[in-house]
């Protein structure tokens, strides 16, 4: 990343906090945060619930079976420490991923009344609903596969000792950061049409604000209580992000027009 994008770092971090200012600032767009913040609190509780019941009973099996053998010692170890990582994988492939797909056709609302609050107006391509739909499918599914197999190839580098485990408390935060900032100004991005390639290119090429914007929504999913309000902040924040800064020859998914729409 060029030096110049790195004193915008600190500039991507505040849109995070500028999107939960916004959001309280309008009675309207913090109505349109309640159904988020609702789905999300319940998936919590039942992920929490879920994993924690069969951490339990598999903590609680080893234990027993470590009182036996030294080499379950060992096991009881290495358990505990597989169980942080799936907790890991958990919240950010389980609660995250899952959240993010049930209450996209909400967050989409939200973001859609903050470009309109910020603009005047929603700016979309000209696409009918079946290439829309289509080209959010394809997007959606190459994203997804991207990034479980980037998570995956991180969490490799563990068993790696020294070296590779420092490389991995590196990149990882760095590689959540430019995902979190993909998913959240996608929204504004997608109704304009881009695609996969697009949207990646405009997260690189502001690839400061992205870095610090993204970090703020990823260090927020690791606080209880205060996560549960992020993803609303997080849709406005990238909303503000994506608005401020299209340039203006970036233009839709090929030769699609873009419609200004008044709201």
């Amino acid at each position: 990343m060029p030096i110049k994008q790195t004193f915008k770092v600190p500039v991507g971090f505040l849109y995070l906090l500028r999107g939960l200012k916004l959001i309280f600032s309008d009675w309207r767009l913090l109505r349109l945060s309640v159904a988020p913040f609702i789905i999300n609190t319940l998936l919590f509780i039942i992920f929490f619930l879920l994993f924690n019941t069969i951490a339990y009973y598999i903590s609680s099996w080893v234990f027993e079976q470590s009182s036996q053998e030294w080499y379950w010692a060992l096991i009881s170890v290495v358990t505990g420490i597989a169980l942080f990582v799936v907790s890991l994988l958990v919240v950010l492939f389980g609660f995250v991923a899952v959240g993010l797909v049930v209450s996209g056709p909400f967050n989409d609302l939200l973001s859609t009344a903050v470009e309109s609050k910020l603009t005047g107006s929603v700016e979309e391509a000209d696409m009918g609903f079946s290439q829309r739909a289509w080209l959010t499918l394809k997007t959606e599914t190459r994203k997804m596969a991207l990034f479980l197999t980037g998570e995956m190839a991180l969490l490799a580098l563990n068993f790696v000792p020294v070296v590779g485990q420092a490389m991995f408390v590196v990149l990882n935060p760095l590689f959540i950061a430019f995902v979190m900032a993909y998913e959240f100004s996608g929204y504004t991005l997608d109704r304009r049409g881009y695609d996969f390639a697009m949207k990646r290119k405009f997260v690189f090429s502001n690839g400061g604000l992205s870095l610090g914007f993204g970090a703020a929504v990823g260090l927020t999913l690791f606080m209880p209580l205060i996560h549960f309000m992020t993803m609303p902040a997080a849709v406005a924040g990238g909303t503000m992000l994506a608005v401020e800064n299209i340039s203006g020859d970036a233009g839709g998914s090929g030769s699609a027009t873009i419609e200004t729409v008044d709201t």
